[in-house]
């Protein structure tokens, strides 16, 4: 019997919505483009401390909401 896509550890839909919500008001705050390269740090930096436990969307803003991040360069 094949495991679900849960019990696999992908995302379920209540954190692709809280991880959602946190990317899009730190873009905001951050006037960045959803598509840039900050955008993308930011998102990279969402899915890390996610998947290291941090679930709490006030937790998750706080950690990403007022640091700058520096896109690594290519």
């Amino acid at each position: 019997m094949s495991k679900s896509v849960y019990d696999r550890g992908l995302l379920k839909p209540g954190d692709i919505a809280r991880l959602q919500r946190v990317f899009d008001e730190v873009c905001l705050r951050r006037t960045a483009q959803p598509d840039s390269p900050e955008a993308r740090e930011i998102a990279l930096t969402l899915l890390a401390l996610h998947n290291a436990g941090m679930v709490d969307e006030e937790m998750l803003m706080q950690a990403v909401g007022f640091r700058r991040l520096e896109p690594k360069s290519a």
